[in-house]
Order: structure tokens, then C-alpha cells, then sequence
């Protein structure tokens, strides 16, 4: 499992939603999960059945996703942005996204 080898020392990997296809059962490559100490987490997601509901929360302010959002860069910036995860970053996900912002 690749995606394992990416997060720094100490770091989180979640795997959401179910892996299809042949290699539905990746290996974990454990010897990497405990010399850098990793967290694995893993959820199946949420029913598309429950989507209206959550809308709905979304809409009246209930649930408020772009809090979650430290920050969106342009394109030019990912290959920075992928190069210093292994380093300590503020708070939120960083989306790259066609027009760069700074959410606050």
C-alpha cells in the first residue's frame, strides 16, 4: 500500500470507503506502520442514502465544511505543497483548486 509510505513521522493515514478490484487486499506494510510510529485509520463512509440529510445540515449551518479547509492553492503550488507534508503545517486541509485562496 503506497499511500502508507507518504505520511511523516508520527503521521495518519485514512483509507475511506472499500478498495475494488484485484488488489482489494493490499498489503500493509507493518514493518513502516510501527518504525514510524503511524496511525492507520480506516471508515467506510457515508451512505448515499444519507446524503439529502446531510445537505440539509450543510444548508442550515449546521455542518459547516469549509472549516475544515486550511487553505487553497493553485496547481503550481501542489508539487511545493506534496513536498513538505512531511513537515508540521497549520491547521486544515490544504485543496488544490483552479482559483488559489487563503480560507480563514
Amino acid at each position: 500500500m503506497a499511500s502508507v509510505r507518504n505520511p511523516r513521522r508520527r503521521g495518519r493515514h485514512v483509507q475511506a470507503g472499500l478498495l475494488l478490484g484485484p488488489k482489494s487486499t493490499p498489503p500493509l506494510p507493518m514493518d513502516l506502520v510501527i518504525s514510524q510510529e503511524l496511525e492507520v485509520y480506516g471508515s467506510h463512509g457515508m451512505p448515499a442514502r444519507d446524503y439529502p440529510a446531510m445537505l440539509r445540515l450543510i444548508e442550515s449551518g449546521a455542518l459547516r465544511p469549509a472549516d475544515l479547509v486550511g487553505r487553497v492553492i493553485g496547481l503550481e503550488e501542489a508539487g511545493a505543497a506534496l513536498a513538505s507534508m512531511d513537515r508540521a503545517s497549520a491547521a486544515g486541509m490544504t485543496v488544490v483548486g483552479l482559483e488559489a485562496s487563503t480560507h480563514g
